[in-house]
């Protein structure tokens, strides 16, 4: 027994002094840099999608039997406890969240544009009858009317895949999975214990989930309110940090033709430029 109370003691005092130096490690500049990528890239999905909520009540009929746009306060909730999860130090289970948004919010634009003028009921039962849930073979099939460039849709297509493979790496178990678990271990890192890189990882990650939710979701609102929005509330904001992401630029740029903009389209293409994703905008807001 008492080679037992040994044992545990020095267990014990090695996980004090892993608390410790942990500490020292999220006062660093480094963890506090990936914090506050974080914190932008959450705050700023938050304030878009808030906007493009408040410009769709305006057709309170279509937005009530949009699964798109019906979800939005599902989208809010996830994207808080994702980020208390990874202040927790939560990674894995955040990134099995992040997973559940970038399948289901696709499949729901999917199901939208299939019966655009369909009600909630006739959306679900297509939903449930209809839709392969195990195949992601949707995202060709979606209408990215917005983004004109030919090469660029495809580009999105193209990155949406390779982030949902990301995000499905945690939600069964991979390799992938239990080598990095195998690798922080001998790095002696624990649940709670994540490193600044991990955190500036996901949070990466998460840029590029949530501009593809926006994406999703200005399409699934219409060209007549995502126009009102762009042009009047989100691309003036020059701190709006998905402003810089290329597809939502695009989407802006879909409303040029509008009047407001004639005499600005010189100076709105040089900022466009400036905004720069994710390079500038990111590390920008990071800093």
């Amino acid at each position: 027994m008492e080679d037992i109370r040994e044992l545990l003691a020095k267990m014990e005092k090695t996980r004090e002094k892993k608390l410790v130096e942990h500490k020292k490690h999220l006062a660093s500049e480094e963890y506090q840099s990936a914090l506050r990528l974080l914190n932008v890239v959450t705050t700023d999905f938050i304030k878009g999608m808030k906007a493009c909520s408040m410009y769709c009540s305006r057709g309170a009929e279509f937005r009530d039997n949009s699964l798109s746009l019906s979800h939005i306060d599902d989208y809010f909730m996830s994207a808080i406890m994702i980020m208390i999860m990874l202040t927790e130090g939560g990674i894995n289970p955040a990134k099995r969240e992040i997973r559940y948004l970038i399948d289901s919010s696709m499949r729901y634009l999917f199901v939208d544009q299939q019966l655009w003028r369909g009600s909630i009921k006739e959306k679900l039962m297509y939903f449930d009858k209809k839709v392969d849930k195990s195949n992601i073979k949707y995202i060709n099939d979606i209408d990215l009317h917005m983004i004109k460039s030919s090469a660029l849709k495809s580009a999105f297509r193209s990155e949406y895949k390779t982030t949902y493979y990301k995000a499905c790496e945690y939600v069964h178990a991979s390799t992938k999975q239990i080598e990095e678990r195998f690798s922080l271990y001998e790095q002696g890192i624990t649940i709670g214990l994540d490193r600044a890189e991990q955190l500036q990882e996901v949070a990466e990650l998460l840029s590029e989930v949530y501009s593809s939710l926006l994406v999703f979701t200005f399409h699934a609102a219409g060209v007549s309110t995502i126009g009102d929005l762009m042009v009047d509330t989100l691309s003036p904001q020059d701190g709006w940090v998905y402003n810089g992401n290329q597809y939502i630029s695009e989407i802006d740029r879909h409303f040029d033709y509008k009047h407001e903009r004639k005499e600005l389209i010189v100076q709105l293409e040089e900022t466009r430029t400036n905004r720069a994703w994710p390079n500038k905008a990111l590390q920008r807001t990071s800093r």
